[in-house]
């Protein structure tokens, strides 16, 4: 007799992007989908973003670039910000 294998909900993290509490679940989170939810309205005409993180798995800390994801962590905080071109 096999038990039938049921899609387990996702955990949910809480994770901090620009000083603002988040749920996400505990997955991958690509940059594109951090300044969405960072500046849900945009930052502009044809803005640039930096996205850099602390606190991940094993307290690592570093960037993402565009296309870029990172595995989220409960309690880990994210800093997206506009830049200037040049």
């Amino acid at each position: 007799m096999h038990a039938e294998k049921t899609d387990k909900p996702k955990k949910l993290v809480t994770v901090i992007i620009n000083s603002r509490p988040f749920e996400l679940e505990k997955d991958d989170i690509s940059f594109e989908e951090l300044v969405a939810l960072a500046f849900p309205n945009g930052a502009g005409d044809n803005p640039q973003y930096r996205v850099s993180y602390r606190r991940g798995h094993g307290n690592k800390s570093g960037t993402l670039a565009a296309g870029e994801s990172v595995k989220v962590k409960e309690g880990m905080v994210f800093d997206v910000d506009v830049t200037n071109r040049s």
